[in-house]
């Protein structure tokens, strides 16, 4: 079998029956939750989202929770996004291996013994809106719109290449009026070589099950299969390929890639830039789709940016900061 099957595979094995018929772009606009597209850290909006095979710390939690399998250290980590338009977005996740109290036989059982717990949350706040009745006239009541996703998994390697996870999530989103739903994310990870570089294969299910009913209407959540692969040439190299299958959108591609420099023992510093297939730029005047950004490791902390133009909305950053212990 070759290696460019396997995540084709997996993405065969998660991905539900039904739903598979919705995939293209006669659905746009037909989901509710949209918030939950937005992304997690900077790492990640940096390089495009294409993170399904890459994020391997607590940020898996959001992209792909079989990445959680890979941690050796607790992790706490916080993002906060500035959109276009006084839009804000918070992403914040926490995550605790789990070590057995009887040491395990098997070797496959590491880096994460008995896998990996992680909790998170993204919020959104849209900012004030002021109230208008059916004529357009303002009423001089103002109501802020936002949404919040909460979040729970694990994520833990089965077999000496094979890494699995699932997250639970609960829905949360508020105009004037509060819809609540749930989800699950599932995931899959295979650990491998090309041509001697470390390789791996990646598929996730994300938002899987639950509507969002506003009065009389109800919204399935944004659910996408995402296949990654990510390959490292050298060790101081990553680049990141996903292609994504939303429910309510045509696929599309998104890549990014890593450069890291080892200043010292304990400090490092990286560049980013990726392309996020998700955002067209033929929808927007100015650069968009592309993004760029940075980072620095001191000992066990990190901080990290992200920009991301939307062309005539504006410039987006988002600000990280985590630390493992």
């Amino acid at each position: 079998m070759s290696n460019a099957a396997l995540p084709l595979l997996l993405a065969a094995a998660l991905l539900p029956g039904p739903a598979g018929a919705a995939f293209n772009n006669d659905y746009a606009g037909t989901s509710g939750g949209e918030f939950l597209k937005l992304g997690g850290d900077a790492r990640g909006a940096s390089m495009g989202n294409a993170m399904t095979a890459a994020s391997e710390d607590a940020s898996a939690i959001y992209y792909n929770p079989a990445g959680l399998s890979q941690l050796t250290q607790r992790q706490g980590a916080a993002t906060q996004g500035l959109l276009y338009q006084d839009v804000m977005v918070s992403f914040a996740s926490y995550a605790h291996p789990v070590t057995s109290i009887i040491k395990p036989r098997r070797r496959f059982l590491r880096p994460s013994g008995l896998g990996t717990l992680a909790v998170g949350v993204l919020y959104l706040n849209a900012g004030g809106i002021k109230e208008v009745d059916n004529t357009g006239f303002e009423t001089g009541g103002e109501f802020t719109p936002r949404d919040a996703a909460f979040m729970a998994g694990w994520g833990g390697t089965v077999t000496e290449i094979l890494d699995l996870g699932v997250a639970l999530k609960f829905v949360d989103s508020r105009i004037t009026a509060a819809a609540k739903t749930g989800a699950v994310d599932a995931g899959a990870r295979l650990r491998l070589e090309l041509l001697g570089m470390p390789y791996t294969a990646a598929v996730v299910a994300r938002n899987m099950g639950g509507t969002l009913r506003f009065h009389e209407q109800d919204d399935p959540l944004p659910m996408d299969i995402r296949v990654g692969q990510t390959l490292r040439p050298f060790s101081y190299w990553l680049l990141s390929l996903d292609l994504a299958f939303p429910r309510d959108n045509t696929y599309y591609p998104s890549f990014g890639t890593e450069f890291i420099a080892q200043l010292e023992k304990e400090v490092a510093a990286s560049v980013r830039m990726g392309y996020d297939g998700r955002i067209s730029p033929s929808d927007l005047d100015g650069v968009a789709a592309f993004s760029l950004g940075a980072g620095c490791v001191i000992k066990g902390w990190s901080a990290d940016y992200a920009w991301v133009p939307f062309g005539d909305l504006g410039h987006t950053h988002r600000f990280s900061l985590a630390f493992k212990f």
